[in-house]
């Protein structure tokens, strides 16, 4: 492509690649001076020049090098959203985009609706926190959402691979750093907004605000799913430019369960649109998971996809990668790997174990990120504190903090709200303790890692085997396999 073509009275020069990291430019490269967080891409234009790059975007005056076009404009940002839609040939244009903002419930919402369109015969890419899927690739995800090169690169990708649709999480930081400026989405969802990521957006009205640029971007003939039952409907619908369907439990909405029945092996309800009442059977369980299947039904449905055509598919929905993801080798006691790690996570995990519990103890074993929210360690203690028996406190991407510092922040929580906590810092050994010490009837946690299999320290990501496969070698010790 032309670089003419992307921005009108530049150079006629060939272009093979767009770049924001001046390390990885390759010849004939395109080098975007972006402003991030921690570094301003115009400190490396002249590594992107002697790197190859054949152009160099930017705002801010630079030492030109001989032999490479510049393209000055008012908002790099902008510049590249627009370049990465065009130069890779507007991909989400030729596809149904979902998006899902949300606190939680982003991965398992995205993961039902690529596994469930993709069954009703619409081939479904997903990207999100868990990993990159679609065809026959399945990838590490780097970030939640990551940059607007990597986004419409792997949209191309999908593409290619016949994929007529792509689920995707979309995170307050991918929309504050304006990552998906560009994506073209037919439908948003919104999940729920409780607390998180304060750390970066400092007030929960910045949160809400980061969350809202999702639907006041969306194109008039899109449509906005929300969530009728959370606190920030109203205000959220506000920011809707676009049709507004609404899903629920509490409220009438367009899509709302009742007669709500849970079990710790299911979920039924009777799913209610336009006057007519659908039996729904699921082996998501839990209170919020009905939520996410809710919202992911209507998504579906919105996009064209017929409730009854769904149905079937609902009753065994794939897996979703550490997430509600329960080991069963024939113990006599529940074992549930999940990667809850916010407040609302906290109560409304609990709340499952309490009824699955039934009058049995409930251990947990988590930690906290380092280099991150504080103050939301003290308040996950205190919830877990009064839930549980016993607290297991472990190393959790401790990062330049000691694991030993974030878990006497936790434990202050724990013992404020009465509860008992140990501290064992391997994060398997404290996963075998706990299920060690698990009699007939208790249910134990695993919570904050998930899927990942990595453990963020101070000189970079070890390998870890993963919350699963730790809690499973755990549960064959007991039973002697």
């Amino acid at each position: 492509m032309l670089l003419s073509k992307i921005f009108p009275g530049a150079a006629d020069i060939e272009i093979k690649g767009l770049c924001l990291d001046s390390r990885k430019v390759k010849e004939g490269d395109v080098f975007f001076c972006l402003k991030g967080l921690e570094a301003d891409g115009h400190r490396f234009a002249g590594k992107a020049a002697e790197g190859g790059a054949v152009a160099i975007v930017h705002s801010d005056d630079l030492e030109e090098a001989e032999g490479v076009c510049y393209v000055r404009v008012d908002d790099v940002n902008g510049a590249l959203n627009r370049a990465c839609h065009q130069f890779f040939g507007e991909p989400s244009s030729k596809m149904t985009v979902f998006g899902v903002t949300g606190t939680n419930g982003k991965s398992t919402t995205t993961s039902i609706i690529s596994d469930v369109y993709q069954k009703g015969g619409h081939p479904c890419g997903y990207m999100g926190t868990i990993a990159v899927r679609y065809g026959n690739v399945d990838r590490p995800a780097n970030l939640t959402t990551p940059d607007p090169v990597e986004i419409h690169s792997t949209l191309k990708d999908m593409v290619d691979h016949g994929m007529e649709a792509m689920a995707m999480e979309v995170s307050s930081h991918g929309l504050d750093m304006r990552r998906v400026d560009t994506v073209d989405f037919d439908v948003a969802m919104f999940t729920n907004l409780t607390y998180d990521h304060l750390d970066y957006h400092k007030t929960m009205e910045a949160y809400f605000e980061a969350k809202s640029i999702l639907f006041k971007n969306m194109k008039p003939s899109g449509v906005a799913v929300l969530n009728v039952d959370e606190m920030g409907f109203e205000e959220l619908r506000q920011c809707c430019n676009c049709r507004v369907v609404t899903y629920g439990v509490e409220k009438d909405c367009d899509y709302r369960a009742e007669d709500v029945k849970l079990t710790p092996a299911d979920s039924r309800f009777t799913l209610v649109h336009d006057g007519v009442r659908y039996e729904i059977k699921t082996n998501l369980v839990a209170l919020y998971n009905v939520y996410n299947l809710l919202g992911a039904i209507a998504c579906m449905h919105q996009a064209g996809m017929a409730i009854e055509d769904m149905i079937p598919h609902l009753e065994s929905v794939a897996q979703v990668d550490g997430r509600m993801e329960k080991i069963e080798l024939g113990q006599d006691f529940h074992v549930i790997v999940d990667y809850a790690h916010t407040p609302d996570g906290y109560d409304k995990l609990f709340a499952y174990g309490n009824e699955i519990a039934e009058g049995h103890d409930i251990y947990v074993v988590f930690g906290c990120a380092g280099k991150r929210d504080k103050p939301k360690r003290k308040v996950l203690g205190a919830i877990a504190g009064r839930h549980c028996k016993t607290v297991y406190l472990c190393e959790e991407d401790p990062r330049d903090e000691h694991p030993a510092d974030i878990a006497a922040m936790i434990a202050e929580g724990v013992e404020e709200s009465g509860g008992h906590s140990v501290y064992i810092e391997d994060r398997y050994e404290a996963i075998e303790t706990a299920i060690k010490n698990a009699k007939p009837g208790d249910v134990v946690f695993i919570l904050g890692k998930g899927a990942e299999n990595y453990l963020d320290r101070a000189d970079g990501k070890h390998h870890w085997m993963g919350d699963v496969e730790a809690s499973k070698q755990a549960v064959e010790k007991v039973l002697g396999l």
